[in-house]
């Protein structure tokens, strides 16, 4: 069988209408040899054509965002969730907030912009709130609400002019049913080029007729909720909105990106001027001797040349260029559900402008719908960087050994002795320690930073449960088949999440092995010295029985892989939460409180961990199902997906078990964890003193799922 050897890296920055249909490429044909990694600072990519119809409620917030972390997971590519701080082009490193730095051979940057602040510094509590990027409005509109319904003026100042200020005053009166005063305030009110007599005619009406002011005066300075203008005239608000030019972020504005008039110059491919290896589309950009308006059309147009232009440019071919149209269709969305259309001298209003605008927004948003087994036939390339020099075949035993050069610019970036051993003296003062196992593949398309701290988590369940904190640890490393820069960044992206999670117990790396393969994965050896023995199957008649955290990483991993619609954006978030959620503190208050019997539920699930302990105690267990139990409560995800491990862990356990076939959680006793919650055994007595112990340590409620009592016919009883 013939693996896939990787030759180059390819990075996106930002989720923006350009970079998406690189992805969606990526979807529905396959560049074998080309890792592809997404950065973005949400999980969500934010349609900006359809965002002032979620604003008037006519859209749910689904209906407006491309699933960033499902389209990553068609198109094979990587997803990193995480804020970019700066850029090194001359390295060609981008320095992430919370992540690593990540190298490139290529990069496309597609982040947006971020409205001029004058001066203003925002925050979580600010009033004043940019509407650039889109996202920061949307996400802010909660908070909008609630400046808004505690003011007895209930007024809104947007601080702009152009069509998206117009647009966004429309859909905010709209939003709160006329109950609100608007102001938009600007020196040059519809300034854009492209907008005819009419159509601003007909925007200005609209405003007059909604009550919304129009100030034509320049803002000079902000201070609280307080705008300062021009004439030395002042107005009070209860919330402004920035709506005002666009400017680069601080990591772009800082770059050595040639720029001019503040934003990076591209040429007609899309490449900077002097970094040809990177492409810049959206509203960060402007093109050489064809400067146009900031907008989402453009961005969308540019996203049909960069899709072809970065494989192009990695297989050295000709390049296509990008023509800027001079002008462009204006959809302008009004209070009701009607839209004004604007091209060149024609201007329209009524509802099927509306509808109009509704078919391509829609459209657009179709192509991203990826759900289901992905299976349509791929376009396959074969790239690499030079053929020649690619191996016929790939060996295996220490023939597959990750090359000594990243294993030494890996270990001195880390400021670690470059010399390489294989073992490492480790001394304990206990007399007795605990040793653990475990390997995990990598979940497609996760972040191995985020896959490493899962996985350390994962098998630190082990020692927790056993009374014991980790001491040391040995990592095995798998790799894909790649060349030096790709393989180094699956390889600290790993080891710098295990290290996070070790630093934190203190715990050393011991030894240490890397190899490439054609599944990624990680296999940690863990050792432990005992502070609190448990004995691990002797449970007592009367003692309560806890989880510290809900269960059903099995089920929901299983819609993740099969590309289910039923797995939300916000449930996968809170999946994602949940697996690097560690056990340490819910252990922690377990023993400080007494307990004397603590297990990990992982990949033979809730039952046949139980009934391990019910057998070996001499007891039964009642357990009483509810929804809480649930990481999402999701119960339609349940009833319709299942793990590959459910069907094992059934057949191992139903004889020993006692429920009815019609409870709706009836699956989830067999469902196999990955980083599942503690089984804790708690003395009744001691009940109030480990719920309040749990609270304050894990900031959240203990599970109190059950007793155990007499022994009975059956190990488990689920009510």
């Amino acid at each position: 069988m013939q693996q896939t050897y990787f030759s180059k890296q390819l990075v996106l920055i930002g989720g923006g209408h350009a970079n998406v249909q690189v992805l969606r490429k990526l979807c529905m044909s396959e560049y074998r040899g080309l890792n592809v990694i997404l950065i973005s600072e949400g999980y969500e990519a934010i349609y900006s054509g359809m965002t002032p119809g979620y604003i008037k409620k006519f859209y749910s917030l689904e209906d407006i965002s491309i699933d960033l972390q499902r389209l990553c997971f068609n198109a094979g590519a990587t997803f990193i969730k995480d804020v970019v701080i700066n850029l090194d082009t001359q390295n060609q490193k981008i320095y992430l907030k919370d992540n690593p730095s990540v190298s490139y051979d290529i990069l496309s940057i597609n982040s947006g912009s971020i409205s001029n602040n004058l001066n203003t510094n925002f925050n979580k509590n600010s009033k004043v709130i940019p509407v650039k990027p889109i996202s920061s409005l949307v996400s802010n509109l909660g908070r909008i609400d609630d400046l808004v319904e505690k003011s007895s003026q209930k007024k809104v100042s947007i601080v702009g002019g152009g069509v998206a200020a117009f647009e966004l005053s429309f859909a905010l009166y709209k939003r709160y049913n006329g109950n609100i005063s608007l102001d938009i305030i600007s020196s040059q009110s519809l300034a854009e080029k492209n907008l005819n007599k009419t159509t601003i005619y007909k925007l200005k009406k609209i405003s007059k007729n909604l009550g919304i002011n129009l100030i034509s005066n320049q803002v000079i300075a902000i201070n609280g909720l307080e705008i300062a203008l021009d004439n030395e005239n002042k107005i009070q608000s209860d919330c402004i909105l920035l709506s005002t030019g666009a400017s680069l972020p601080e990591w772009l504005e800082k770059s050595d990106l040639e720029k001019t008039d503040s934003f990076i110059v591209i040429n007609h491919q899309l490449q900077s001027l002097n970094h040809k290896n990177i492409f810049i589309s959206g509203d960060a950009a402007t093109i050489k001797n064809a400067k146009r308006p900031k907008s989402g059309v453009m961005a969308v147009r540019q996203g049909e040349i960069l899709k072809e232009n970065l494989f192009l440019f990695l297989e050295s071919k000709s390049l296509l260029k990008f023509k800027p149209q001079k002008n462009w269709l204006y959809l302008i969305g009004t209070h009701e559900n009607s839209a004004i259309l604007n091209y060149f001298n024609f201007s329209f209003e009524g509802n099927w402008c509306w509808f109009l605008k509704k078919l391509i927004d829609f459209r657009f948003m179709q192509k991203f719908s990826f759900t289901g087994q992905n299976n349509m036939k791929k376009k396959i390339y074969n790239f690499k960087e030079n053929k020649n020099e690619i191996p016929k075949m790939y060996c295996q035993g220490c023939g597959s050994k990750v090359s000594k050069n990243t294993l030494i610019n890996y270990l001195s970036n880390q400021n670690k002795n470059k010399e390489l051993s294989d073992a490492t003296e480790i001394k304990f003062k206990q007399n007795e320690i605990i040793q653990t196992i475990d390997h995990i593949k990598l979940f497609t398309s996760i972040n191995p930073y985020d896959f490493g701290i899962i996985s350390y988590l994962h098998s630190q369940n082990d020692i927790l449960s056993a009374g014991g904190s980790v001491h040391s640890l040995s990592v095995s490393i798998g790799v894909p088949f790649s060349e030096n820069l790709v393989e180094s960044f699956y390889l600290e992206y790993f080891m710098r999440g295990i290290q996070i999670e070790a630093s934190k117990d203190g715990a050393s790396l011991a030894a240490g092995h890397s190899y490439q393969t054609d599944e990624p994965s990680v296999t940690i050896t863990m050792n432990g010295s005992i502070k609190t023995k448990s004995k691990k199957y002797l449970a007592n008649e009367g003692n309560l029985i806890y989880l510290s955290k809900p269960i059903g990483t099995g089920y929901l991993l299983a819609a993740y892989f099969q590309n289910s619609r039923l797995l939300s954006i916000s449930d996968f978030k809170e999946l994602y939460k949940y697996l690097k959620t560690g056990n340490s503190l819910a252990a922690k208050s377990g023993f400080t409180c007494g307990s004397k019997l603590m297990t990990d539920i992982s990949g033979f699930g809730l039952t046949s961990h139980l009934g391990d302990i019910c057998q070996n105690s001499n007891l039964s267990a009642i357990i009483y199902l509810k929804s809480e139990i649930l990481i999402n409560k999701n119960l339609e995800i349940l009833k319709n997906f299942e793990s590959s491990g459910y069907k094992n862990n059934y057949l191992s356990s139903f004889n020993s078990i006692e429920i009815k076939d019609d409870h709706p959680l009836a699956k989830i006793i067999f469902d196999p964890q990955t980083n599942g919650p503690l089984l804790i055994v708690i003395d009744k007595e001691k009940k109030n003193k480990f719920e309040k112990e749990f609270q304050k340590n894990c900031l959240s409620k203990p599970l109190l799922i059950g007793e155990f009592v007499k022994q009975e016919e059956k190990l488990i009883f689920f009510k």
